[in-house]
């Protein structure tokens, strides 16, 4: 239920592969009143126009694939960013979010498991990510990365790459990862020691073929707790605020009824 005198909010989720879901972030909508419907971009996707907010997912997809998922997810950005209806990216989804607004997507130095970023004197002013602290350890994994278009407002960065970037006022792409849980990083470890049944085997085989050590992922997992919940909880609270704003700006509100999972 929405907190006490704030209206409740309908988000699209975009999920680019099964094993991938949003993690904390949607615990922490949940919490601030959010309602969403999870989609895969396999098959068509609903009218954003039904929602106040869109989010993309991470996947195993390159966002430069000439493939109808790929082509779903990033027309749906494009359609909500038509309708001026905030926009949450997260890895895929980011890389297509700045593609949509100008920028461009290139092969970088692979980053996977935990590693540091730092947040710009612009984030202590972001509505996502003001509560972030100056440095932290976060998730990370990717072999592709985003340029973002020009008058973007870099809010995450390391050696690496941009690791967030803010893209007008209703806008995130987020390469890192702020999503994944303690249990999901987990199954993920024991993914890459040879149990694939929790996730997709390519996610596991992609982190294994890295040398990448699940004792690591597990110990750092919970190293990057506190910062994890902090970071997930921000995003949601200043996410819901913007989708609020979008949906106090319309009148009327859109009048329709899909059902919601």
């Amino acid at each position: 239920m929405p907190r006490k005198g704030r209206p409740s909010i309908r988000l699209l989720v975009v999920q680019n592969d099964e094993d991938k879901p949003l993690g904390r972030i949607a615990e922490a909508l949940a919490a601030e009143g959010a309602e969403f419907e999870v989609r895969m971009p396999s098959s068509d996707l609903p009218a954003v126009a039904a929602y106040d907010g869109l989010i993309v997912l991470a996947g195993l997809a390159d966002p430069d694939d000439d493939d109808p998922a790929v082509h779903r997810a990033r027309a749906a950005i494009t359609e909500a960013l038509g309708r001026a209806a905030p926009v949450l990216g997260i890895c895929l989804g980011g890389q297509l979010l700045a593609q949509v607004l100008g920028g461009t997507t290139y092969r970088c130095r692979e980053e996977l498991g935990y590693h540091e970023v730092e947040a710009t004197e612009a984030a202590r002013d972001d509505p996502l990510l003001r509560d972030a602290p100056q440095r932290f350890t976060t998730f990370h994994a990717h072999v592709y990365a985003f340029r973002p278009p020009p008058g973007a407002v870099v809010l995450l960065s390391n050696d690496v790459c941009v690791q967030a970037c803010r893209i007008g006022e209703r806008a995130w792409a987020f390469q890192c990862h702020p999503e994944p849980t303690i249990s999901w990083v987990e199954a993920l470890a024991r993914g890459v020691r040879g149990r694939t049944d929790e996730v997709d085997p390519r996610t596991a085989a992609f982190f294994r073929g890295a040398g990448i050590d699940p004792d690591a992922l597990e110990a750092d997992v919970r190293r990057a707790d506190e910062t994890a919940q902090r970071l997930a909880l921000g995003i949601a609270h200043g996410f819901a605020g913007q989708c609020r704003a979008t949906l106090a700006s319309r009148t009327p509100r859109r009048t329709s009824s899909s059902p919601l999972v």
